[in-house]
């Protein structure tokens, strides 16, 4: 099932806002950011601050549709990067579904 990438799931564009909550190491932090892209194992977000590699968050996702459920998942960010102009990019493995 892997595609040109290498990946072992498709993942979808979103673009959407995203809340994030971290677990551990310290809890109650919050972040605001965007969900670029998502697939059944990981996501890929844009934001402000940079998150230490093995921070475990809490993210939230709302739906624009009463037909899709919203995200609401526990992830561990395993790449994160700032960019030049600023903005952080990470990537998260999603450890479970809530």
């Amino acid at each position: 099932m892997l595609n040109e990438d290498k990946r072992n799931f498709r993942r979808m564009q979103l673009n959407a806002q995203a809340k994030l909550t971290t677990l551990e190491p310290i809890a109650d932090q919050h972040f605001d950011a965007v969900c670029v892209d998502l697939s059944a194992t990981g996501l890929s977000l844009q934001l402000d601050k940079l998150l230490e590699l093995g921070t475990i968050v809490q993210v939230n996702i709302d739906s624009t549709s009463p037909a899709i459920a919203p995200l609401d998942a526990t992830a561990k960010v395993i790449r994160a990067s700032k960019e030049s102009d600023g903005t952080v990019t990470a990537g998260l493995e999603i450890i479970q579904f809530n």
